[in-house]
């Protein structure tokens, strides 16, 4: 039986007999002159089906210059137009600052890429550097250095206009990440598809095959009833029912914001009621009311966003005020020394953005009176703010959990078992916790879970019960307890969204939102 297949599809079967080898589709599509898609979704893929071609996907990273990278394509990189620069005229040395400005004159630097060309000449040992006459001077070192490696990427770029990594020696690829970090290429990813014959396609003639000059896309209901379908079966159109569909990039909900709710819902589902408080506090109930001394160094400038306008808040009653102040001085009424020192009413005013949410549930720990039904279980998910460097771990600005269990005779026993229960919950197995030290809480925990994907057990946060320092204050005293945890959001979120850089988290690669799960 003869293999039907289209006219106009012939011709490329012929084109890729004579190619005989492997062949780029997008290079197949110029050579032929054929729109790419066209190519694919029509010839290749008919060609496929019968089975006298097939393709292969491969994701490729590409290579570009960025446009700063282009201007210097043939006047070279900063710093060798600077050298050039200072050898003119057989000058051997020069002051720094002298020369900066003869630079921003001449070659239109401004300082930053001055500065920038000196480091990688100094690097480069190009040129020496010297402050024994008082002020910076510079000296060559080379009268004329080799091309760097970095040089050498650029002159790639003369002849293309991107590059595969593959397609770069190997002796180069490191120069690729030094000028990535320079802001002079991009880094752009791929799908090549290499298309060639099968091994029937290489040796099938014309005689072998049934040209069709039309497909039948569609049997309409005339042919049904004259019957002449049956006549045209080798000329229907053949579909893949097996093929995805194209992605929808229709609007869902942030991959964030869906953990979030997942987290409400385990704990409303436990009996926890959510409660919110200010982001704006007061130094009093984010730290003086959790037993922190106000010489702690979690209270500097360099670790607390502290405001300007309003510098001062109020504080609660007098009477609530006084039993703080007692507990700090010499732990008053808990049976603790307490920190010894004298309490500043003036430091528990400062205003600050609050550092942890704990400061929300110590707030509602302050509405608790006698006539309160207990036991009380209340959580709260919101941000809170650490004066940090931005890395792939760390954040300014992030979002915590916290949560506390008010009763009667709680223990040990209970914390962790609300705690294991709401991990297994959100899809962790395996759940342990072991001894740690929190300065509010006695005894503490701290809480890990195990994930599969990594193989490793990871802390996700801290836990234990309010000393007496911190519930005293607000007439909870034994046997009336209170169990009490506080961890990150988004360390939950990355092993759940398996992200590495938690700057993912808000930035929102497009790519990565696409992808992700509604």
């Amino acid at each position: 039986m003869k293999i039907s297949i289209k006219t106009e599809h012939f011709a490329i079967l012929q084109k890729l007999q004579k190619i005989r080898k492997p062949i780029e589709a997008r290079s197949l599509s110029e050579k032929l002159k054929i729109p790419y898609e066209k190519l694919m979704s029509g010839a290749i893929f008919s060609l496929e089906q019968v089975g006298l071609a097939k393709f292969q996907e491969e994701e490729l990273e590409l290579i570009t210059l960025t446009k700063e990278a282009k201007s210097y394509l043939n006047l070279g990189l900063p710093e060798r137009q600077i050298f050039n620069m200072l050898g003119k005229n057989d000058r051997k040395e020069v002051k720094l600052l002298d020369f900066a400005k003869e630079i921003e004159e001449k070659l239109n630097f401004q300082k930053r890429l001055f500065f920038v060309g000196i480091s990688k000449m100094k690097k480069n040992r190009w040129i020496l550097s010297s402050k024994s006459m008082g002020y910076e001077q510079i000296f060559i070192n080379k009268e004329s250095p080799e091309k760097t490696e970095e040089e050498q990427v650029l002159d790639l770029f003369k002849d293309k206009i991107s590059y595969s990594l593959s397609e770069i020696p190997k002796k180069l690829r490191e120069a690729i990440n030094s000028i990535y970090n320079r802001k002079l290429v991009k880094k752009n990813k791929r799908i090549l598809r290499l298309v060639e014959l099968t091994p029937k396609g290489k040796i099938i003639t014309k005689e072998e095959l049934q040209l069709i000059d039309e497909e039948i896309n569609l049997i309409s209901s005339e042919m049904l009833k004259d019957g002449s379908w049956k006549k045209n079966l080798s000329n229907l159109k053949n579909y893949e029912v097996n093929a995805l569909g194209p992605n929808i990039t229709a609007g869902k909900y942030h991959p964030l914001t869906i953990i979030i709710n997942e987290v409400r819902e385990v704990f409303h589902s436990m009996g926890f009621e959510e409660i919110k408080g200010p982001i704006v506090e007061e130094a009093f109930y984010n730290f003086d009311c959790l037993f922190q001394p106000q010489d702690h160094p979690a209270r500097e400038m360099q670790d607390t966003f502290y405001l300007k306008n309003p510098a001062e808040g109020k504080l609660p009653k007098k009477k609530i005020v006084e039993v703080i102040k007692n507990t700090h001085e010499n732990g008053g009424t808990t049976g603790s020394t307490g920190w010894g020192y004298k309490w500043s009413e003036e430091i528990a005013k400062k205003m600050l953005l609050r550092t942890h949410t704990t400061a929300t549930t110590i707030r509602r720990l302050s509405h608790i009176t006698k006539k309160s039904k207990l036991p009380m279980k209340v959580f709260c998910v919101d941000r809170v703010f650490r004066n940090e460097s931005e890395d792939k771990t760390h954040l300014a600005q992030f979002m915590q959990i916290d949560g506390i269990v008010i009763g009667e005779n709680l223990t040990l026993s209970d914390l962790i078992g609300q705690l294991v229960e709401f991990y297994k919950r959100m899809g962790f197995e395996k759940v342990v916790t072991r001894p740690g030290f929190f300065p509010y809480t006695e005894p503490s925990m701290e809480i890990s879970v195990y994930s599969k994907e990594l193989g490793a057990w990871l802390e996700m946060g801290g836990s234990g019960m309010f000393r007496p320092e911190v519930t005293y204050a607000w007439g909870v005293k034994d046997p009336v307890r209170v169990l009490a945890w506080g961890m990150g959001l988004e360390r939950l979120a990355m092993l759940k969204l398996k992200r590495n850089d938690i700057r993912d988290l808000y930035q929102s690669p497009i790519e990565w939102l696409r992808e992700a799960s509604y």
